[in-house]
């Protein structure tokens, strides 16, 4: 079946701009109907509606990297993400979802329902000679799906979360199975980081050779199928680093973004500052053309993972997240070419929307109703863990900062009378050395924030969302009480810490052989 412009035109429309959603309908006029495909897959193996109402759900949470507000079709792309958009046409698009502004932190909130800062994980990133890791007391959202009786829970991807210390691996977090790199960063083609390859398979290193992407997408389907004839409900975390740096695409998807191999490639410089020496194959002629690549390529193994679901009769009852750990990033200053935030302000490492307001997407065919149009309020990243253990019928093990918004996504009920915590003051690097740029709008970006309703407080700056999403206009001096009043719960969610900012990083350590876990420490 393949769907019109019509047809396309109906389902996003009102998810962005009317130009935007008409360039949507554009792309996508061509591919095929997974909407309607994913609706009649539990049927077409002979699943009872009953059973799948009643059955409780797999978890399949997709986690972009680096990723563009306006990078994915649902808000407007120039390029095609057919497979992304079509979580969202069956779903829900999450208009106002936010996450912290940097990687690692990121994550630790998404797995753990808490603000990262309680833990120490905040104002930068686990670098390769960081000692540091998440707390081996945090609960994820892996050993607490272990509690409720759920089966294989696999992490593949980037975990970034440590790897200094045995009590950092991800398997030491209820999951059962890891496939992926410890890093931040690694080159697509060779997996090395700092010239030693970071490709893991449980505890061991992994020699499987292969664009990274590609390799991560095939890894997601091999889960599904064995955790198949299990008998019990699954968990899937795929932590993608696409489109994060190195910015390498495969040459099959730089021609489809229009490589043009008369021209030259661009040049991209090393990062000094974590000494990557990543390699030079996989560039485009633009940082932007190569991005877009990337992205075609995550797209692309999204799509294999939904053709598996469909296959074997797990879509319907299958709850599909898909977000980014943080905005399009910034370079010198200013915003990486390679990005596009769309009308929002700032990059990644920033508290303005363009760090923090991140390109999301939900759905779960037997139990929500397609509402591509809908806005349920503003939503946080701490906000999964809750969610999740509401839909698997059990309870997070410790106090969590997020909310249950389950009955939200399916009634549709806007969420309120809330406010979200952003992230502390990251004008000073809690680090060992400042890694990001002193321009004075990009430190006025990393000033404590939180977000309450249409009052958005970044620093001593005040801004309406509502009226002005692009943050343009400081209204502070026009409203001192809700000034004082923001500034009072930044103090309130500040107060939650419990480690010493300067504990975060604060080691350069050489790199660890083949990125293993010292013998030694095992």
């Amino acid at each position: 079946m393949t769907m019109g412009p019509a047809i396309i035109f109906k389902l996003v429309r009102g998810v962005t701009a009317l130009a935007a959603g008409l360039s949507m309908a554009a792309c996508t006029a061509a591919q095929s109907g997974a909407m309607d495909t994913s609706l009649k897959s539990a049927k077409q193996v002979g699943q009872s509606t009953e059973a799948r109402q009643n059955a409780r759900p797999n978890f399949l949470v997709i986690v972009a990297d680096d990723l563009g507000f306006a990078d994915v079709g649902f808000n407007g792309a120039q390029f095609r993400t057919p497979n992304i958009d079509a979580i969202a046409q069956s779903g829900m698009v999450l208009d106002h979802f936010y996450v912290s502004a940097l990687c690692s932190p990121s994550r630790a909130g998404l797995l753990t329902g808490r603000y990262p800062h309680r833990f120490g994980i905040m104002g930068d990133t686990i670098t390769p000679g960081s000692d540091f890791g998440l707390d081996p007391q945090e609960e994820t959202i892996a050993a607490m799906l272990a509690r409720a009786g759920y089966g294989r829970r696999a992490f593949i991807g980037k975990w970034h979360l440590g790897h200094r210390k045995p009590q950092y691996h991800p398997l030491n977090f209820g999951f059962t199975s890891f496939y992926g790199h410890y890093n931040g960063a690694i080159d697509y083609f060779t997996h090395k980081r700092e010239g030693e390859v970071d490709w893991h398979r449980d505890r061991a290193p992994s020699s499987d050779k292969g664009y990274s992407t590609d390799l991560l997408s095939e890894e997601a389907v091999r889960v599904i199928r064995g955790a198949h004839g299990d008998g019990k409900p699954w968990m899937i975390w795929l932590a993608y680093n696409a489109p994060h740096g190195p910015l390498q695409a495969k040459p099959e998807d730089l021609a489809a973004a229009g490589f043009d191999p008369t021209k030259p490639r661009f040049g991209e410089r090393e990062d000094g500052a974590e000494g990557a020496g990543f390699g030079l194959a996989g560039r485009g002629n633009t940082r932007r053309q190569t991005a877009i690549a990337m992205i075609r390529a995550m797209d692309r193994g999204i799509g294999t993972i939904l053709d598996e679901l469909r296959r074997i009769g797990q879509l319907d009852n299958t709850v599909i997240l898909f977000t980014s750990d943080n905005g399009g990033p910034g370079r010198d200053g200013a915003r990486d070419p390679a990005a596009d935030n769309g009308v929002l302000r700032g990059y990644k490492t920033q508290h303005y929307d363009g760090g923090v307001r991140v390109a999301a997407a939900i759905a779960w065919p037997a139990h929500l109703r397609p509402r591509p149009r809908a806005s349920v309020g503003s939503l946080s990243y701490v906000d999964i863990m809750p969610t999740f253990a509401a839909l698997a019928g059990t309870k997070p093990a410790r106090k969590v900062d997020g909310a249950d918004i389950s009955k939200n996504l399916s009634s549709g009920k806007v969420v309120s009378n809330r406010t979200l915590f952003l992230g502390e003051d990251y004008r000073e690097a809690p680090a060992y050395g400042e890694r990001f740029s002193r321009a004075p709008d990009a430190l006025a970006g990393r000033a404590p924030a939180v977000l309450s309703g249409r009052w958005k407080l970044v620093g001593n700056q005040l801004y309406d969302i509502v009226a002005d999403p692009s943050e343009r206009r400081d209204i502070a001096a026009d409203h001192p009480d809700v000034v004082r009043r923001l500034q009072a719960e930044i103090a309130r969610f500040t107060a939650l810490r419990q480690i010493s900012r300067d504990r975060l990083n604060a080691t350069k350590l050489p790199p660890l052989r083949k990125w293993e876990i010292p013998p030694s420490n095992r």
